[in-house]
């Protein structure tokens, strides 16, 4: 016989599903079944009497089947010949007919694939199925099936040895979670419904069946060529629609395997007792005829909707997948919802599983809203292990949250390389599972509220900490801190991140830059790290809402969500650091301190320099590289100064402190008074900034309070600081002669070495006042000019002919701390002229 293409073409798809909560609901039913079957056993056809042909050799029917079609309906019917006598029994000499109890009479063929058995030898028996067209009204308990034996003596040549008959009370169809043995063609087959979800959406019912079957011959099941249909018991038929593991599939003697079937029936359809007919085309009859009818045990108003915080178990490739709506968050805003599901899928089989490309939609009563899944495309499982993806998509805020489902479907699209047109089931796409949402975690005002996010690499703790809007150039930044802490008891892997705002419901433009304290991407049971999103906004810019979104980068300009979260109202405060105290930088690998130590005013001819000095200190316990820093002075009138900001460039000992200096120019005259350093860690992009970098911005920032300290102009030029230098000028005296003065000394100079630093800004200024008033300058670098150490000599020459008639008296000699140009007297003495050798 030749076979026949099945009814559609494969779906783009691997699975469709039996559920645990479902089954728990089917168990249910079947405790109750089993209580009412105890009570009044279910009759079927094994329990109808057989027609006696010989003394010892009878005929059962043992299958039967109707097959709703438009212009009638296909019955086909099995009849078991059992021979018990000692000699072959001839086939040829009996016949069947069926007889309506009206009196109509069916002629009736047999299908092409029992027509070569004419006999059944002793002790065996032998299975003939026939098939004939009857009228559509006709029942099962309407049929007689007689058993005839040509007899040529008798009128006609038809002796009815019999008839059998089927109670209206028997139970025709194969019952759910029953076998049924099957010979079809030239393969035999143990066949079992193991489960049936009827799911709702939209105006249609979706009944998935999942049929199991055995292949119990020797030869290789490959393409049967089985249709499907499921008929009301009113004789309306729908079409099933097997998906793509269930179309072309082969089955090896002894190997199973679940197809997964689905039939699309309009919700005004009585699904009470629906039933799966197994069809084939017979090559005698010119048409499908059905082969078995298995039970489906379904009732009317009848839902496999998986509870909230449910298990839905998936049948992929004959393979048990457990999937699950691990949580969901929303951020509710202007009319809308942005949720994010993390929806678990598990193998619980024994070998690998490809996962379909399911698509997703939430559902809200007869409207259905599409949804994102990231990562699903191509996604490989090994057995025992569990996969996590984000579904993620926007709806509108529904009043009655509670009646939210997320419905999963079957792909779309067709078979590649099948060079035949798509299947409507290709076309369309149908549900697999609908889930009942769990409790939402609101993402509004979302700042210091842990999220628990549990994926494929572990289960982390995710904190919004801190959205900060800070002075850059020209606008501003944000710069949003989000803390991630491993909660598991081993160590995790965390993906590669990218970052994304959306103020109010715009969506930002800007480049977005994501910088990451944990270069490793590795992170160890019970450890933390932050990750900073950061972009420029115009200095201008107000928004209600703040929406910022970690993204997990899935491939090249690919990502998938990994949380996101909404900030109503301002941003966040800076923090308070008061003066002397700590401003701890809690960077992985970078741990260091912050503490004021003086703030200066260098009060310059058009502008002033604001400038503050910093003790920053290493807090890790290996010599590191820290946290380049970039800083604003900020007034106690809102007004924002960049600072300059000067520090070393090499890493630096465990516990070792370094002096970085901050500086500004600012009008002429201005007050300084209550004013604060605003100072974070500066970025390059997606970067922490290298010692020779070019900060883009910086993160995680905290306002420094600031005293001003003034500088008395001390008398005597012992101690002179200027830190961490320590100047004490021991001898000093002055000779004139023709050409001017030369001034002589004798020096120690300290370097305070608990203290590293970068290039060192500041000079001396040596000052020569004479009685006259005039005033001569000698510039000093340290440690150039003037060297480390103790009875140190130092001269200069001033070439003026002021000097060159003094001989006696003294001149005034004073010490200034001179700043980018800007110079402060901070020592002055008088000194004598000595007109003969000074030593």
């Amino acid at each position: 016989m030749n076979r026949t293409k099945m009814v559609v073409a494969s779906l783009a798809v691997a699975a469709l599903m039996t559920q645990g909560a479902a089954g728990a609901a089917d168990a249910a039913v079947n405790t109750q079944n089993n209580k009412a079957a105890a009570a009044q056993a279910v009759k079927t056809l094994g329990n109808l009497s057989g027609v006696k042909i010989s003394s010892k050799s009878t005929v059962k029917l043992s299958n039967v089947n109707i097959l709703s079609q438009g212009d009638g309906n296909i019955l086909t019917y099995t009849l078991t010949y059992q021979n018990n006598d000692s000699k072959t029994l001839s086939l040829i000499d009996y016949w069947t007919k069926v007889k309506t109890k009206s009196g109509t009479v069916y002629s009736v063929s047999v299908v092409g694939a029992d027509k070569e058995k004419k006999k059944v030898v002793p002790g065996s028996s032998v299975n003939v199925t026939y098939t004939t067209k009857i009228a559509k009204h006709l029942k099962y308990s309407d049929l007689n099936f007689q058993i005839v034996k040509w007899d040529f003596s008798v009128a006609g040549y038809e002796q009815v040895l019999g008839s059998i008959n089927i109670p209206s009370t028997y139970a025709v169809a194969t019952p759910v979670n029953t076998t049924r043995k099957l010979t079809l063609n030239e393969f035999s087959a143990n066949a079992k419904v193991m489960s049936v979800n009827v799911l709702g959406s939209g105006d249609s019912n979706y009944v998935n069946i999942a049929l199991y079957l055995q292949n119990t011959g020797s030869s290789t099941i490959d393409n049967p060529s089985l249709k499907y249909v499921v008929q009301t018991p009113s004789g309306t038929a729908f079409a099933v629609t097997p998906d793509a593991a269930s179309t072309n599939i082969k089955i090896y003697p002894q190997e199973n395997k679940t197809l997964n079937l689905i039939a699309k029936i309009p919700k005004n359809v009585n699904l009470n007792n629906l039933q799966l007919l197994l069809v084939q085309n017979d090559e005698t009859a010119k048409s499908d005829i059905p082969v078995a009818s298995m039970g489906l045990g379904t009732k009317q108003g009848q839902s496999s909707k998986t509870a909230a915080n449910k298990e839905r178990l998936l049948k992929i490739d004959s393979t048990n997948i457990v999937t699950k709506v691990v949580s969901i968050a929303r951020n509710q805003s202007f009319g809308k919802s942005d949720l994010s599901i993390q929806f678990s899928i598990a193998n619980k089989g024994d070998k690998t599983v490809t996962i379909p490309n399911y698509s997703f939609d939430v559902q809200v009563g007869g409207k259905t809203y599409p949804l994102i899944a990231s990562g699903l495309e191509g996604m490989i499982i090994e057995p025992n292990e569990e996969q996590i993806i984000s579904v993620d998509g926007t709806i509108p805020v529904i009043a009655n949250e509670d009646q939210i489902d997320l419905v999963m479907k079957t792909p779309t699209g067709s078979s590649q390389g099948s060079g035949e047109e798509p299947s409507p089931s290709q076309v369309n796409s149908y549900p697999v599972a609908i889930y009942n949402l769990p409790d939402y975690t609101e993402m509004q005002y979302a700042q210091g509220q842990e999220r628990t996010i549990k994926n494929n690499d572990g289960v982390f703790g995710v904190t919004l900490d801190a959205i900060q809007k800070l002075p850059w150039n020209d606008g501003n930044l944000l710069a949003t801190k989000i803390t991630i802490v491993n909660k598991g008891t081993k160590a995790a892997k965390l993906p590669e991140f990218a970052g994304a705002y959306k103020m109010d419901l715009t969506a930002l433009s800007s480049t977005v830059h994501l910088v990451n304290t944990n270069t490793s991407q590795i992170l160890g049971a019970g450890e933390k790290t932050s990750v900073y999103v950061v972009a420029n906004v115009p200095a201008s810019l107000k928004f209600s809402q703040l929406q910022v979104q970690l993204l997990q980068k899935t491939g090249t300009d690919k990502t998938s969500n990994w949380i996101m979260f909404s900030n109503y109202g301002n941003t966040s405060g800076l923090k308070q650091i008061a003066e002397g105290s700590y401003f701890n930088l809690d960077t992985a690998g970078r741990k260091s301190d912050l503490k004021t130590r003086k703030t200066y005013l260098y009060k310059g001819s058009t502008s002033d320099i604001i400038y503050t000095e910093i003790i920053m200190r290493n807090l890790e316990n290996k010599q590191t590289n820290l946290s380049q820093l970039a800083g604003y002075f900020l007034t106690d009138d809102g007004q924002y100064y960049k600072a300059d900001v000067n520090q070393v460039k090499h890493a630096v000992g465990p516990e070792s402190s370094s002096l970085v200096t901050f500086s500004a120019k600012v009008p002429k005259g201005t007050t300084v008074s209550n004013w604060n350093l605003v100072v974070g860690e500066s970025i390059s992009e997606d970067k922490f900034t290298e010692a020779e970098g070019k900060p883009t911005g910086y993160v995680n920032a905290s306002s420094m309070e600031l005293n001003l300290d003034s500088r008395s102009i001390q008398d005597t030029l012992k101690d002179v600081e200027l830190f961490p230098y320590t100047l004490t000028i021991k001898e000093i005296e002055g000779r004139t002669n023709s050409a001017g003065l030369e001034v002589k000394m004798k020096y120690d100079l300290k370097r305070d070495l608990t203290y590293d630093m970068g290039e060192f800004q500041h000079k001396f200024i040596l000052e020569v006042t004479d009685s006259s008033g005039a005033r001569f300058e000698k510039e000093i670098e340290l440690e150039k000019d003037f060297l480390v150490g103790n009875n140190q000599n130092f001269s200069f020459v001033i070439n003026d002919q002021i000097f060159a008639t003094t001989r006696s008296g003294a001149f005034q000699f004073s010490i200034f701390d001179s700043y980018q140009g800007e110079k402060t007297k901070i020592a002055t003495k008088a000194a004598y002229f000595v007109n003969e050798d000074l030593y």
